[in-house]
């Protein structure tokens, strides 16, 4: 899991929700990139972040990508959270055998604006926050900074500040994770997306 390192973090507010991820690629120490994306988007309100092998990564976002197209088409309107959720466990657990080396988090509004979050582990069971979510090498120092910075029904720019000062200081103490960071704020009237800066040595 902490081959290709990486770090991802959600955080909800009011009517808002803020997920962001360092940008660093590695080979263990070594790092190869610092462009790496962590996070993707599967519609205007619903965003997939996955941190662990890097290959495992884009096999399983490919997968998604197919299942919510094929569900798109079948059902006239875009996937909702609750079935990419099922869809992503079912997908881990599938392959429990030879698993896939990641965890997964999404993050969503639903269709009243509430913000929500779902984690899964290698096998793809399910765990639901209502506050946050962290995931990845540094995720001990990302625990401990979220539950000094969240305050609830924050609104989006506070939201940002405390996303972004949560990922920067816990990158900073952990050598797998940083290079940089991606901040994507989802909002009722859209997404503010904002590169950051971090130590890069």
């Amino acid at each position: 899991m902490e081959y290709n390192g990486g770090s991802l973090l959600v955080m909800s507010g009011k009517n808002c929700i803020a997920i962001a991820s360092d940008l660093r690629f590695g080979l263990e120490n070594f790092t190869c990139s610092c462009d790496t994306p962590k996070i993707f988007k599967i519609h205007r309100k619903l965003f997939l972040g996955l941190t662990g092998l890097n290959g495992d990564i884009l096999t399983v976002k490919q997968n998604l990508d197919f299942q919510s197209h094929i569900y798109a088409i079948d059902n006239s309107k875009k996937i909702n959270q609750i079935v990419l959720d099922n869809l992503l466990s079912l997908l881990l657990y599938k392959n429990r055998f030879s698993p896939f080396f990641i965890e997964g988090i999404l993050a969503g509004l639903d269709k009243n604006d509430n913000p929500n979050i779902t984690t899964t582990d290698v096998l793809g069971a399910l765990s639901y926050s209502s506050d946050f979510a962290v995931s990845g090498t540094c995720s001990e120092s990302l625990l401990g900074l979220c539950q000094a910075f969240w305050k609830p029904r924050m609104a989006s720019e506070e939201l940002f500040e405390a996303v972004s000062n949560c990922l920067c200081l816990a990158t900073n103490r952990d050598c797998l994770s940083g290079w940089g960071g991606i901040v994507h704020v989802i909002t009722q009237d859209g997404i503010i997306t904002k590169i950051i800066k971090t130590r890069k040595d």
